[in-house]
């Protein structure tokens, strides 16, 4: 069974790497193509050129707003769930506090204390 459990994890740590580096190649290839598009001479084509530059850009313009928008989503979620985190475990310090002395309490009769009214055999 433990073999069976360590085969299924390295089989997906495999999958998960190949999914980053699929992720990483469109990502780079992307960002690389975008900025290509940037470094084009714009004063140097046909103006039938320029306008499509304008439109690219254009889109472009709005993919990237769409992508800073959805990301700027993405990031409220993360620290929202951040913080939903912190004040759940806040939450649970009165109750870890109670756990850590009633620990402390029994740890400390079972060492210590030897009431004389309870019976020798019971000791």
């Amino acid at each position: 069974m433990q073999q069976v459990l360590n085969e299924v994890g390295q089989i997906a740590q495999r999958l998960a790497a190949v999914i980053w580096q699929v992720l990483q190649f469109i990502w780079n290839w992307s960002f690389g193509q975008v900025v290509k598009m940037f470094q084009m001479s714009f004063n140097n084509l046909p103006v039938w050129k320029q306008v499509l530059f304008v439109v690219v850009i254009a889109a472009l313009a709005y993919f990237l707003y769409k992508v800073a928008k959805d990301l700027l989503k993405a990031v409220q979620h993360v620290l929202g769930a951040i913080v939903g985190l912190i004040s759940a475990l806040i939450a649970m310090l009165p109750q870890i506090v109670y756990a850590g002395l009633i620990a402390f309490g029994g740890a400390w009769m079972i060492t210590n204390f030897n009431p004389t009214w309870i019976p020798i055999a019971l000791r």
